[in-house]
């Protein structure tokens, strides 16, 4: 693997733990940041809500092939499989992650209609225009050039088909400076080089072939889940920072921890913009 993907690599995998005691990663199977609405206001429903949230702007039907690009533990491409009998590929970069799917899947006996590749959704190495759909949620911002990943998308995609990216987005409209050391010290904790500017993403799109793109500032929709996580990280800090000290935890888990600290303020400071993107081949 190129070592440019090295701090990501590491990064989920000594984060893992904490996805699972603090994000309750190992019943809804979840790594982002959910979707609250009336119906969904808990911190489960709302990481289960966010898979229907994509599925439905992809407008899955029975059968359709779907590309899970950067699909984390798999637990977007179980739902979708499971909730709207779609056939999914899922590719991720990290094998520790990938063990962990294909159990998930196996346990599930969904092997007939999801399966797993290790390769770089900018590179997937599958052939043109087989997808009806193309996800992202919350991992192509770990792209460094994300009209790489555009690109592959595009060409992955059958004419007609739907992209929906769930993500960051710098706000290059109006950035805060006054907020620009925290929000990079909040990317580098997450091992992100950078996010798209959210205008930039859009004429990038449409630059590279999509057409119908639309942008929801999913700001309401995330900040019950953004609160949550620097609540949580501010309580736990200082014991992590102990826990560091006495090599129990390592300086990767407290920089997820102060990460997870800054991500809210940047937030709510409009340094950053929760997305929700669709585009159409």
């Amino acid at each position: 693997m190129d070592t440019q993907h090295q701090p990501i690599l590491d990064y989920y995998r000594e984060s893992h733990i904490d996805y699972q005691m603090v994000w309750g990663s190992f019943r809804h199977l979840g790594l982002h940041y959910g979707y609250h609405d009336a119906a969904h206001q808990g911190h489960h429903a709302a990481v289960l809500n966010m898979n229907r949230q994509v599925a439905d702007r992809l407008q899955v039907q029975p059968g359709q092939r779907l590309l899970d690009a950067g699909c984390g533990i798999g637990g977007t491409s179980i739902w979708m499989a499971a909730n709207r009998g779609a056939d999914v590929t899922g590719v991720n970069i990290s094998p520790e992650q990938l063990v962990r799917a294909h159990k998930l899947v196996k346990d599930r006996h969904l092997q007939d209609r999801v399966r797993f590749v290790q390769r770089s959704y900018t590179d997937t190495g599958l052939p043109d225009e087989q997808f009806d759909g193309v996800y992202g949620m919350e991992s192509v911002s770990y792209a460094i050039d994300k009209r790489d990943f555009i690109r592959e998308a595009h060409r992955l995609l059958k004419p007609g088909g739907r992209l929906v990216i769930t993500d960051g987005f710098r706000n290059d409209a109006a950035f805060p400076e006054h907020l620009r050391g925290d929000y990079e010290r909040w990317l580098d904790g997450w091992a992100v080089d950078n996010l798209a500017g959210a205008r930039q993403f859009q004429d990038d799109l449409a630059d590279l072939g999509f057409r119908d793109i639309r942008f929801e500032d999913a700001l309401h929709r995330v900040l019950p889940s953004s609160r949550r996580m620097h609540r949580a990280a501010k309580y736990t800090l200082w014991g992590g920072k102990l826990l560091e000290r006495l090599r129990i935890r390592t300086p990767v888990q407290t920089g997820n921890i102060i990460a997870a600290k800054l991500q809210y303020p940047c937030l709510i400071g409009r340094a950053w913009i929760y997305g929700i993107v669709t585009a159409v081949k």
